[in-house]
């Protein structure tokens, strides 16, 4: 390879972070988590258009390539157009069952996917390099932004020089919005004068219109931006686990995850919740390292049907074992062994916007929560002691 190729094409780890966002058609942009994007690539309005692979063939050798945006936007426009992706249409909302006129392709619009994916990419593969350099520069400074119009807040936070590994960098990590050209530098000690604490978080509320979820965004950061894409690697990390995990044949799955539930990881995260804030689980600097997860079970055909899903994995959260330590302390570490079994033949199960499934083991009754996000995924969202009267009920055993 010539040397003036090194710099042409993307780094490793740039490309591996594009190529393992699984593309998820939409209709509309917020119809999926924000924190979704981080993890899949996704354009609005494209549901019902056979153009997503396009655009996602395009930008990819944008990303590879550093091809410049007139070539990107020539190479894909024609396409485009030609399969009916473009200008303003009045097509079926498949949410409210209304025709509604959007607006589909354009150059404006082509211009934010190019922009938002080359950068998304390069911070989530300058990250990796960043956590490579950590022993030796270990510090993170934010620096100022290359665009003519600068934002404020993003000002205020330029020469900022805290720990790689602060939280802060968790929701502050640039981009930090549409467009934003922030950077951050590694450094082996602040520079003099420069700024040592976190900056004010000023976290204010947002409602998503279309899925009605509502969290909290840092001011001056554009939802859907509050996370660090390179962290986002791990998440991907624990879906990649659980995509191999459905493709396997049942057998071969449960030996899996077995092996997986005795691995020191899920004896981390079940005994001391990984050192998780529960109190602070709605921070923003605090929920993606909540979001990590490990196969903890295997659902059964008709577990999974009554779940909605055609996942067969259920998994336990950074978040919900913090939340399970704290809450229920009769839920030690020999408990989780008898999972599968709560599982696989529950003496009781009580549906509902979760599955409350419960079981007697010796002597002890036990209710495990299972609930499905909107994507699918199966989680262990509660595990506790339940009351043996109500068992019985459900049982149909009362009074006897």
């Amino acid at each position: 390879m010539a040397v003036e190729d090194l710099f042409r094409t993307a780094p490793k780890e740039v490309v591996d972070y594009f190529d393992r966002r699984p593309s998820r058609p939409t209709f509309r942009w917020d119809e999926i988590a924000p924190r979704e994007h981080a993890l899949g690539f996704t354009v609005a309005r494209t549901a019902g258009f056979d153009v997503l692979e396009d655009i996602r063939a395009a930008t990819r050798r944008a990303v590879v390539d550093r091809i410049p945006f007139a070539e990107f936007r020539d190479q894909l426009v024609p396409t485009l157009k030609a399969k009916g992706w473009w200008g303003e249409k009045s097509v079926l909302d498949p949410r409210t069952g209304e025709i509604a006129k959007v607006q589909l392709g354009s150059l404006r619009r082509l211009d934010l996917i190019y922009d938002a994916n080359i950068r998304s990419a390069e911070a989530a593969g300058d990250w990796v390099r960043i956590q490579r350099v950590a022993d030796v520069l270990p510090y993170l400074e934010y620096l100022t932004s290359t665009s003519e119009r600068k934002r404020p807040l993003h000002l205020s936070w330029v020469g900022t020089t805290l720990l790689a590994s602060d939280s802060w960098w968790s929701t502050h990590y640039p981009p930090n919005g549409w467009r934003c050209k922030c950077r951050v530098r590694s450094r082996a000690v602040p520079r003099e004068g420069a700024q040592l604490t976190r900056p004010p978080m000023n976290l204010r509320p947002w409602t998503n219109g279309t899925t009605g979820e509502s969290r909290l965004v840092p001011a001056g950061i554009d939802p859907g931006w509050d996370n660090n894409p390179g962290k986002a690697r791990e998440q991907m990390a624990g879906r990649r686990l659980v995509d191999r995990l459905d493709g396997m044949g049942n057998e071969a799955r449960r030996e899996a995850v077995r092996r997986l539930r005795s691995d020191p990881v899920f004896t981390y995260v079940t005994e001391n919740g990984a050192q998780f804030d529960y109190q602070r689980r709605l921070d923003p600097d605090q929920a993606a390292a909540g979001r990590l997860r490990w196969p903890a079970a295997v659902i059964n055909p008709v577990l999974a049907g009554r779940l909605g899903t055609t996942s067969r994995v259920a998994t336990l959260s950074v978040a919900d074992a913090a939340k399970i330590q704290a809450q229920h302390p009769e839920v030690s570490a020999g408990f989780w062994p008898s999972l599968q079994d709560i599982l696989d033949e529950p003496d009781a199960t009580v549906d509902g916007a979760k599955i409350a499934l419960w079981k007697r083991i010796n002597g002890i009754s036990w209710r495990v929560i299972l609930k499905t996000s909107a994507e699918g995924e199966v989680f262990v969202n509660s595990v506790h002691r339940g009351r043996d009267a109500v068992l019985d009920r459900l049982m149909g055993k009362e009074g006897e």
